[in-house]
């Protein structure tokens, strides 16, 4: 397990090794989205107070998302 240990990231709510879900929509009338489950491996400041996470999906993929739209399922000890 990797710790990171950054003042700035203890204000934030996702850490490396949390499971996470990742809810998107794919037309612009909501009906229909997608949810995603994955790992957090990797965490960037991308603004003044903004995260970034890099996550690795179930599906294998890795994606950097806005930490704000991730929600922890379980955190990482």
């Amino acid at each position: 397990m990797v710790r990171v240990q950054c003042s700035f990231l203890d204000d934030f709510a996702v850490k490396v090794g949390d499971l996470v879900k990742f809810e998107s929509v794919l037309n612009d009338s909501m009906d229909h989205h997608t949810v995603e489950h994955g790992l957090v491996i990797q965490l960037s400041k991308t603004g003044h107070d903004t995260l970034s996470a890099q996550v690795l999906f179930n599906d294998g993929e890795t994606w950097w998302v806005d930490s704000g739209r991730l929600e922890v399922v379980s955190e990482s000890r």
